[in-house]
């Protein structure tokens, strides 16, 4: 009876899977590998930790919109317009609170505490200069304090410089942690009967009741962090779970479910499999049992054809690929010699054949190879030893060996060296070869001394332009603070006097920063503009001090002069020749003076030199006779035509009147070419209160120029970097200018003031950067010299607007 039962393969292996996966399930749960199956009647236990984070971050939501929401509050009472009158403001506070449930009342208070406008009317006119939030936000752009009897929390902003301006307090509703604390829920499928509770950092409630100590239910904290624009206020927030919710035992419906799905996903499986496995089996059934012919040798034969046609195509395609891959190791290896000037060279030792790439006629990189004796007929006899030696020397040790040959002269022309490096390989088989890089050098500076000498002199030039960059910024930081304290009304004659000469040493100091980037720099300074006045001032003090021992020096070069066409090392390098030949011919004293002159077209020329049209500067130089029994040190006139030399260099003229070699003193008289002056300004379209964006990233700098900025009578907002100052504009774009370091990291001024432009033409961008640090593309944009005075600042911000392209 039991050989005619026949039971189907597919539903015997369906019964086989089905029945291991029950048991795996059923060993999983008794022997501990699953959980045992319990019931939560209040899952919401396991969701109190993720509730208090999320109660916290709604918290911190909450408080960076109350910041948003007092800035868009301070753009509509408009504090600083006169025409508005506070009454107004006050109707405009109480309809702005009436689309705006969630906070309790709107606070516009001036720098004393008077209360200008609120959605109040009794709180008119009445001050909140002895609340205690008041005395903490004297110097803070942003506070957030504690609960009052109607409101949950209070946030005040400053609209200005802290201390200055007014303040804009808003007061949020009582029930405002009551709704986040309902949004959470509902977010999180949590109870209703699940609590809050947020502190203070002093441990004051600011909403909920705190549980006593020993309170059993189950209960998270997290804390809060603050606001972008507000610092942590240490808020904790705590969620405490009902004291009725307890975890059960009792067989749990979903862990069921789930081991009847693995049960029957199990039995899908064999099934699918049993037939699959059944079909080939159940086609012979079916072929013996009708006596049908077997297949056909004419498709066996064709079925093994197209397998064996397969594989030579996926052979010819790994070939193909190969190929490519050769091709473009190839290329690579042309473009390397292209662009770095080396050869690369693989000598075979046993056959002594040297194999290379060079480009065929079509222009394709070829491999081509030579007998190491026909390549080394190609240097001079006397170096052929050396080749050898340095070959059997990398054969025999690992690391580079280089070697300098001398390659034979061509037909009508001189040889040249060749600097070969040679290092010990392997080829494609495995066997020992020699790879050898070369390269050809004439000039001094291709050598390997010559490269580390550039290098080296790239290295010196970063360095000192670091040196530079950090001094002009406590250059900047004295400028600027001894500005502001030299303005202040009322100063005492001693202070005024000492901030006086802090200055003029300050003064020289930036003139000492200029002199270092000139010797860094070299010649890429090229010929620029000057302003001569400046130059001689800084520059005369160190001539008197080290070269011509505190004799009298005059200085009669007016401070409105235009800008001359010379540069300042220029000018430098022609007064240091001038003091030396005043030295050594031992004349005393030193003058110098200019004038503002212009050769007009078809006219005689003043100085008889050749001058072509247009401004000039004459500048004359002299000195008092040869003191008596002065010995002079040197007969000779070498230092001054030096000083000529380089004026005619800079487009110049210089005429020697007197060298001062007989009774007469020295004189002599230089013309040079100035810049046109600039048309008169119009009268800016803005107020001379304007809106600054400051991005530094030095945190004393920003702060000392803030201060000037301030001081000016400019609204001032500080950026720390390029990106919080993106930031910054994202939020509002209502600013004037911005004035932005070029030297800051992750991203220079340049960066972000080409940025800016896009995004927000309307803002004019000012680079503060040491005089001659920016690169040419900056040119659009107002410039800035570090150090900079706060003359410096109001002059910039007072200028014409310049726009990038």
């Amino acid at each position: 009876m039991l050989d005619s039962v026949r039971i189907p393969l597919k539903v015997l292996n369906a019964a086989q899977l089905a029945g291991i996966a029950a048991a795996a399930f059923a060993l999983a749960c008794l022997g501990g590998g699953l959980p045992a199956p319990r019931i939560d009647p209040d899952p919401g236990l396991r969701g109190i930790p993720e509730a208090s984070r999320s109660f916290a971050e709604a918290v911190d939501e909450a408080l960076t919109g109350a910041v948003a929401d007092a800035r868009n509050v301070a753009l509509l009472l408009r504090p600083d317009d006169p025409d508005l009158a506070d009454a107004a403001r006050a109707d405009l506070v109480r309809d702005w609170l009436a689309l705006n449930p969630r906070y309790r009342d709107a606070v516009l208070i001036g720098p004393d505490g008077t209360v200008r406008a609120a959605g109040e009317p009794r709180r008119l006119g009445t001050s909140v200069a002895r609340e205690p939030w008041f005395a903490r936000a004297r110097n803070a752009e942003a506070v957030v304090a504690g609960p009052e009897a109607d409101a949950a929390f209070t946030v005040a902003l400053a609209l200005g410089a802290p201390g200055r301006s007014d303040r804009l307090q808003l007061r949020a509703a009582p029930a405002l942690f009551d709704e986040i604390g309902a949004r959470v829920r509902r977010a999180l499928a949590l109870p209703a009967d699940l609590a809050f509770t947020v502190t203070a950092a002093d441990g004051r409630a600011l909403a909920g009741t705190p549980p006593a100590a020993d309170d059993p239910r189950p209960h998270a904290a997290a804390p809060t962090r603050g606001g972008r624009d507000l610092a942590n206020p240490g808020w904790l927030v705590t969620g405490y779970a009902s004291a009725a919710s307890r975890a059960g035992t009792g067989p749990d419906g979903r862990v069921l479910g789930l081991g009847l799905a693995l049960v029957l996903a199990a039995a899908a499986l064999g099934w699918m499999l049993g037939g699959r496995a059944a079909r080939p089996l159940q086609r012979l059934a079916d072929g013996s049992a009708g006596g049908e012919a077997p297949a056909s040798a004419v498709r066996e034969i064709a079925a093994l054809t197209g397998s064996l046609h397969d594989r030579g195509r996926n052979a010819d395609t790994r070939l193909a690929r190969a190929d490519s891959g050769l091709d473009r190791v190839r290329g690579r290896l042309h473009t390397f010699e292209a662009m770095s000037g080396w050869t690369c060279w693989e000598i075979d030792p046993e056959t002594r054949q040297v194999i290379w790439s060079d480009p065929d006629e079509a222009g394709a990189p070829a491999d081509r190879a030579a007998d190491l004796t026909d390549l080394a007929a190609r240097f001079e006899p006397a170096d052929h030893a050396l080749l050898d030696l340095t070959l059997r020397a990398a054969l025999a040790a690992d690391g580079p060996h280089d070697a300098v040959l001398r390659t034979r002269p061509d037909a009508g022309g001189a040889g040249a060296r060749v600097l070969v490096r040679f290092l010990r390989g392997t080829d494609a088989a495995g066997r020992a070869c020699v790879h050898a890089l070369s390269r050809e050098f004439g000039a001094a500076a291709d050598t390997p001394v010559g490269l580390n000498e550039r290098r080296r002199s790239h290295v010196l030039r970063r360095v000192t332009d670091g040196i530079v960059h950090d001094f002009n910024d406590v250059l900047t930081v004295v400028l600027t603070n001894l500005g502001v304290l030299r303005r202040r009304p009322g100063l005492d004659p001693e202070l005024a006097r000492l901030a006086d000469t802090a200055l003029a040493g300050a003064q020289r100091g930036a003139a000492l920063t200029r002199r270092m980037l000139s010797l860094a720099r070299g010649s890429e300074e090229g010929v620029g503009e000057s302003d001569l006045a400046a130059t001689v001032a800084a520059f005369l003090p160190f001539l008197q001090g080290n070269v011509l021992r505190d004799a009298p020096v005059i200085d009669r070069v007016p401070a409105d002069l235009p800008r001359v066409l010379c540069a300042e090392r220029i000018l430098e390098i022609a007064l240091l020749n001038v003091a030396f030949h005043l030295r050594d011919h031992g004349l005393h004293g030193f003058a110098i003076g200019a004038a503002e002159q212009r050769v007009d077209e078809g006219t005689d020329d003043p100085a008889g030199l050749g001058l072509g049209a247009g401004p000039y500067v004459h500048v004359l130089r002299a000195s008092g006779r040869r003191l008596p029994g002065a010995v002079p040190r040197a007969a000779g006139l070498a230092g001054i035509e030096t000083a000529a030399r380089l004026v005619a260099e800079a487009g110049g003229a210089w005429r020697l009147l007197s060298d001062g070699g007989g009774e007469e003193g020295f004189l002599a008289e230089i013309w040079l070419r100035a810049a046109e002056r600039a048309a008169p300004a119009e009268p800016p379209a803005w107020a001379s209160a304007l809106r600054v964006l400051l991005v530094e990233s030095d945190s004393l700098v920003r702060a000392s120029v803030a201060e000037a900025l301030a001081e000016l009578g400019h609204r001032v907002t500080q950026a720390a970097s390029g990106e919080h100052a993106l930031a910054l504009l994202a939020e509002s774009d209502a600013y004037d200018a911005m004035i932005a370091d070029q030297s800051m990291p992750v991203m220079t001024g340049l960066q972000l003031a080409a940025t800016v432009v896009e995004r927000h033409p309307g803002i004019r961008v000012i680079l503060a950067s040491p005089h001659g640090h920016l690169p040419a593309a900056a040119r659009r944009f107002l410039q800035l010299d570090k150090p900079f005075r706060q003359e410096d600042l109001a002059a910039l911000l007072g200028a014409p607007e310049a726009r990038a392209a």
